[in-house]
């Protein structure tokens, strides 16, 4: 009988340690996910929406063009293209003739993208938005 209660306790303490050690790797990973994000950048493409009154929207497709598109209550939309900087989570916005009208920062990203924040400033407004989507939707006009 005192057999079948060490192997009971040695089952559960084996078990508890196997849990343990995935919870710690789990933790591991996802804190390497946000030191590489914020070193090399986090994945800025999908659909952003602003947590204001307003109902501000966002699409941002990083690709090759290097797009994006903020569209407001009303339906109306402006789009441009993104620029580069030394933070590799910071874009300046340019407008469809290359000025530059405003810039936006992706303060975090999930791993799995589908959850982030990003900063816009654009002459229409400052906005704090959160990603709804990894894949952008553009609104031909």
């Amino acid at each position: 009988m005192a057999k079948s209660y060490v192997r009971i306790v040695i089952v559960v303490l084996v078990v508890g340690l196997a849990m343990a050690l995935c919870a710690s790797f789990a933790t591991y990973r996802s804190e390497q996910s946000f030191i590489d994000g914020a070193e090399n950048g986090f994945g800025i493409d999908g659909m952003y929406v602003s947590d204001g009154a307003t109902r501000t929207s966002m699409a941002i497709l990083a690709g090759e063009d290097m797009e994006w598109q903020i569209c407001n209550d009303d339906g109306s939309c402006l789009s441009g293209r993104l620029a580069a900087t030394s933070d590799p989570n910071s874009f300046d916005l340019l407008d469809n003739d290359g000025a530059d009208c405003g810039s936006v920062h992706l303060s975090y990203a999930s791993r799995d993208g589908m959850d982030g924040i990003l900063y816009v400033s654009h002459k229409i407004g400052d906005f704090k938005m959160r990603r709804t989507n990894r894949v952008p939707a553009f609104i031909e006009e």
